[in-house]
């Protein structure tokens, strides 16, 4: 789950932080680094030395550095690049470097490699089901009434069903997915220093079922990181952190991560609906910093599923400077500040 990271198993090119823009705007080769664990067989028996030579697809490791070098030349050059998260706080340069230096280091943990390999195999079998026609936006609606899983006010850091502006886009299964935090009218995420979770304002609120469904996954034990200053958990044992799995339809399961320890309050088998809270925000798993994760996807199963494009009922969308604009249905995009219709008079903090 995360650049806020996604969870989730975010894309090798974005997975240090996701509220840098390593990555984003370019096409991630990272998951060739997966291939180079297949060097590791030869190592130890002699007679698979033919598959010393995968050793060389470590190095695309070392891509969110180069992605991010390239990103940063291009938003030099080219002036008429709209950056539509620019007003948010995404940390100085010092946060920035921890980020991409992290993302390397956590691929060489053994969860993060594997979930990174499941993911990598993932996508054959996506493929093979849709014969190379992925769901998209217009073409692909549901018909379930999604609401956001939010109270109040909160921005979207990451995420959008356009290409340009999703955070996840090489991922399938999070194609479509979005990171959700609160800022203040600075476009500040925390109070103060980046001192720990509960300086962020959306650490601890609550977490909402975006639709009627049943339970079919959760997670409540995974410790919140205590660092929100660029580093990611050496010790997560999911790249979701505590989460909560949903099903609302035939073939629409929503995910929501990176929750609260201790926070969920729904199990495998329970009945939810529409606006009941099902845990809270918190700050584990695959996350530098407090932030909810949430996408749909076609299949229970985390590695399996295809992400689905969402469109949110009575949502309220706003651009800092501009007034905000209801939708009975609305996709929503980086950069908005967003909330329920029911809720748009909430304040941002101060």
């Amino acid at each position: 789950m995360d650049r806020i990271t996604h969870p989730l198993g975010s894309d090798p090119s974005s997975r240090g932080s996701r509220l840098t823009r390593i990555g984003r705007r370019l096409p991630s080769p990272a998951y060739l680094w997966f291939l180079g664990l297949l060097s590791v067989p030869s190592m130890f028996f002699g007679r698979l030395e033919s598959l010393e030579g995968f050793v060389l697809f470590f190095l695309f490791g070392l891509w969110p550095i180069v992605a991010g070098l390239v990103s940063g030349i291009r938003s030099e050059t080219d002036a008429d690049t709209v950056d539509p998260i620019e007003w948010i706080d995404i940390g100085d340069g010092a946060t920035n470097v921890r980020a991409s230096v992290g993302t390397i280091l956590t691929m060489f943990q053994p969860i993060v490699a594997v979930t990174g390999l499941l993911q990598f195999a993932g996508h054959v079998p996506i493929g093979l089901r849709y014969r190379g026609r992925l769901p998209g936006p217009g073409c692909d609606e549901s018909t379930v009434d999604y609401r956001l899983p939010i109270e109040g006010q909160w921005t979207v850091v990451n995420g959008s069903p356009d290409r340009r502006y999703s955070h996840s886009w090489s991922i399938l299964t999070q194609r479509y997915a979005y990171d959700l935090v609160i800022t203040d009218a600075d476009g500040r995420t925390h109070e103060g220093e980046r001192t720990g979770p509960d300086a962020h304002y959306c650490f601890d609120e609550p977490i909402l079922a975006p639709a009627d469904g049943t339970v079919v996954a959760t997670r409540n034990d995974h410790r919140d990181y205590h660092r929100t200053d660029g580093w990611l958990d050496p010790l997560q044992r999911d790249l979701r952190g505590n989460y909560v799995t949903i099903e609302h339809a035939d073939g629409e399961y929503s995910v929501l991560a990176h929750l609260k320890r201790g926070s969920v309050t729904v199990t495998e088998g329970d009945r939810v609906e529409r606006g009941e809270e099902i845990g809270r925000c918190g700050n584990s798993g695959n996350s530098t910093e407090p932030h909810l994760h949430f996408h749909v996807q076609d299949h229970p199963n985390f590695f399996l599923g295809m992400g689905l494009p969402v469109q949110f009922a009575d949502v309220v969308t706003e651009i800092p400077g501009s007034e905000p604009v209801g939708h009975d249905r609305s996709y929503i995009h980086a950069g908005q500040l967003v909330s329920n219709r029911s809720s748009e008079t909430d304040e941002r903090p101060d």
